[in-house]
Parts: C-alpha cells; sequence; structure tokens
C-alpha cells in the first residue's frame, strides 16, 4: 500500500552500517540506535526491538581447546538457554545442561559465542536506565495466554521496550511505538535459500511498519554490515515494485519459481554409505528417464546434514514441462520400498530448499 490509513505517514528508515561501528567498539548498538532509543525513552514513547534469533548465545566454545557444545542427534551447534541454563537444539529438542568447565579439557574457558534475545535483553537493560523491558519470543510465550499477557502489558504502557524474534513484526497496532530498532539484519539474508531476499524484505517491511501509526511520526534504524545490499535499500525505499522487479529478473536468470516448478527430494537413513549409495541411484534414474529440459541437481547434502540421527541426501528438480516425472517419482519410490533403513521425502513445491 502507498499510503497509510489517516493521518499517519510511513516512517523514515535508515541503514547504519555496524562495520564502522565495530570501529568504534560498538558491538550491539550503534551510537544512532542508542540516541534514538534514549529519545523514545525520555518522550515517554516506546521502542520495538527486533532480533530474529532467540537464546542467550548461539554457540559455546572453549577458549582454551577449542571444543564447542553440538547436538549428538544433529552435529549442530547447540543454543544456550540462560534462563534455564541449558543447551538446546533447535531442531530436535535435545537439551543438557551447561557445564561451569569445558567438558573436554576440564578449563574455566567456555565462551558465550554470538546473541540471541535474552542476552540482548540484559544488554538493553544494562544500557539504557530508563528501559522497562518485556521479551517475546517462543521462550517467553510458552505458557498458555503469556502472548496476549505480553501483548497487553505493553499497549498498556507497562513496558517501553518490546523486544522479540519475527513474531513481534507484523499484525500488531501500537500507537505509542515511534522507534523500531532492527540488531543484525543480514541473519536472514544470508541464509542459503533461494527466497532468503523475499523473506528478508518481508520481515523488515513488516517490522518498520510497526513504528509511527498513527500521528507520531516513526523511525526505524536497520544495522547491517551490507548496507549497500539492493534488498536492504529497497526496504529503506519502502519500493516493493522495484523489488518484486528484481527479484523477479533473479528468479528468471536462475530458473526458480514462478517460471520453474521445483521439486525437492530428500534421501534419508541412519546408515550413512546407504544414505549416499541410494541417492546417488536416485539421481541416474532421474537422468536417465526425465525429460531433457528438465533440470537435476545433486546429490548434495542437506542444508541440516543430520537431523535427529538421519543422515540426508538432497537433490532438486527443476521443471516447466514434465509429463513423464511423476511416473518417474512413483517409479522411484517403489525402488526404495525395498531398500532397508532408507526412506524419501518428495516435496512439490517446497516453501525452502
Amino acid at each position: 500500500l502507498p499510503n497509510r490509513v489517516g493521518k499517519s505517514v510511513l516512517p523514515e528508515v535508515k541503514l547504519v552500517s555496524m562495520e564502522e561501528e565495530y570501529k568504534k567498539h560498538n558491538f550491539i548498538f550503534s551510537d544512532e540506535l542508542k540516541t534514538e532509543i534514549n529519545n523514545c525513552l525520555d518522550n515517554g514513547e516506546q521502542a520495538i526491538i527486533l532480533l530474529n534469533r532467540r537464546g542467550f548465545s548461539t554457540f559455546i566454545s572453549c577458549s582454551s581447546c577449542g571444543y564447542t557444545y553440538k547436538c549428538p542427534n544433529c552435529d549442530i551447534s547447540l543454543t544456550y538457554h540462560k534462563g534455564t541454563n541449558n543447551l538446546i537444539c533447535h531442531y530436535c529438542g535435545n537439551q543438557i545442561k551447561c557445564d561451569e568447565y569445558c567438558p573436554k579439557c576440564g578449563e574455566d574457558g567456555l565462551k558465550y559465542m554470538g546473541m540471541g534475545t535474552e542476552k540482548l535483553e540484559e544488554e538493553i537493560i544494562n544500557n539504557f536506565k530508563n528501559a522497562k523491558v518485556v521479551r517475546m519470543d517462543l521462550d517467553s510465550t510458552n505458557r498458555k495466554g503469556a502472548h496476549d499477557k505480553i501483548i497487553n502489558d505493553f499497549k498498556e504502557g507497562k513496558y517501553n521496550i518490546l523486544l522479540g524474534t519475527s513474531m513481534i513484526s507484523k499484525g500488531l497496532d501500537f500507537p505509542n511505538v515511534t522507534l523500531v530498532g532492527v540488531i543484525n539484519a543480514d541473519t536472514s539474508l544470508n541464509i542459503p535459500d533461494y527466497k532468503s531476499n523475499e523473506n528478508t524484505y518481508a520481515l523488515l517491511s513488516q517490522v518498520a511498519g510497526r513504528a509511527g501509526r498513527r500521528e507520531k511520526q516513526g523511525k526505524v534504524i536497520i544495522q547491517t554490515f551490507n548496507p549497500d545490499n539492493k534488498v536492504l535499500n529497497l526496504v529503506k525505499e519502502n519500493s516493493y515494485d522495484k523489488f518484486y522487479e528484481y527479484e523477479m529478473n533473479f528468479r528468471r536468470i536462475l530458473k526458480y519459481p514462478p517460471y520453474y516448478y521445483l521439486i525437492g527430494i530428500k534421501i534419508t537413513s541412519k546408515d550413512y554409505n546407504k544414505a549416499l549409495i541410494n541417492s546417488k541411484k536416485v539421481m541416474n534414474y532421474l537422468k536417465q528417464n526425465v525429460d531433457k529440459s528438465t533440470i537435476c541437481l545433486g546429490p548434495t547434502t542437506a542444508q541440516v546434514f543430520k537431523y535427529n540421527n538421519y543422515y540426508r541426501f538432497q537433490i532438486i528438480i527443476k521443471y516447466r514441462f514434465d509429463n513423464k516425472l511423476l511416473n518417474v517419482l512413483k517409479d522411484i519410490d517403489e525402488m526404495l520400498l525395498s531398500v532397508s533403513n532408507v526412506s524419501m521425502e518428495v516435496d512439490i513445491n517446497p516453501t525452502r530448499i
């Protein structure tokens, strides 16, 4: 929509280079965001701060021996949640208690790396004396009624800063919110998925829309290491039409939807070799039987290669017209039914790959 309802106008959006801020030892809040938050609180107004990563630290590593806590089921780093002192896998849900000393070398060298919403909450309390912060993420809203309570308390002015993940980015209407700050806007841009640009634009334009929804002018500060990024600058301009043209050109050149259909195939097994061998068999069968215009890519390791003790290989199919394809997939499915301890998942038009 080009205009807002009533007298309210679209907020002013600024991109702040964190590369320059790091040189000034501003690792979390830029000078501009600090100033705007203080002004907002001094004026009796409210702010929303977005960090699309929950937990306290994204991983814990030992500075003495290099040990990093990883999920034994998924082989990815565990996220530290300070409130419960647990290390949690955000894929399979596995939890372990955090040790005081490194479990490998026994030294007092554990370092808390990265930042989630729990840690950011602490930093806001320590940096802004007038801040009354409420956090809204999957951890703080897992009890019945917690989500509504946070929203109502913030609307009634019991808190002046609402901090959270993507769940605070849309559908919320707070008349007194005049500032939105985005910490580490690059996170969603760097996800290896063809929809990363689209998802980033949607997230940032939606959260920007929380500011200045009545008479007061809103401001949005987006902190990034890529201030020249095309997508971020189109968010700044609030130019959906230009973003649409830019993204459609990219999708057309690289043969992604809506110009091509996609099918994602995952071959999974608890036996690494079985998963690898059968994924190659599937790929060979596809190449020999699908239409010549159909593109088959892989097999490669899936984005999360080991998930809940299953090894996962991925094949991606891009096609426009292929009358043979559905029957070929049925043949492959029947072929794998006779192979023990190997399964295949077929995702037609996947939301992410």
